[in-house]
């Protein structure tokens, strides 16, 4: 079991309200709201790129299309970090 927070949106407020996760999809009615079962972490919404075993990719999509059968999102502040280390390393050439 998963311990990322849903994204709740409340589209009915009255009689306890009805609660739609928008990360998973899934719906709650009355306390569901608190619930910390979210199978999709908030990272994959705000991932400012992906890593797979061969590189990094800007969307999940070019990972795929680039045969990746495993990706995982990278922040932006992962990002800035892994240029540092590259930069700090020479791996890059100006």
């Amino acid at each position: 079991m998963s311990r990322h927070k849903h994204q709740w949106r409340t589209t009915n407020p009255h009689d306890g309200g009805l609660h739609y996760c928008r990360n998973c999809d899934r719906w709650a009615q009355g306390d569901g709201s608190e619930a910390e079962d979210c199978p999709v972490s908030d990272a994959e919404h705000t991932a400012a790129a992906w890593r797979g075993q061969a590189g990094l990719y800007r969307t999940r999509l070019e990972a795929v299309q680039n045969g990746e059968q495993h990706w995982e999102p990278v922040s932006a502040n992962q990002l800035f970090e892994l240029a540092r280390s590259h930069v700090r390393e020479g791996h890059i050439r100006a």
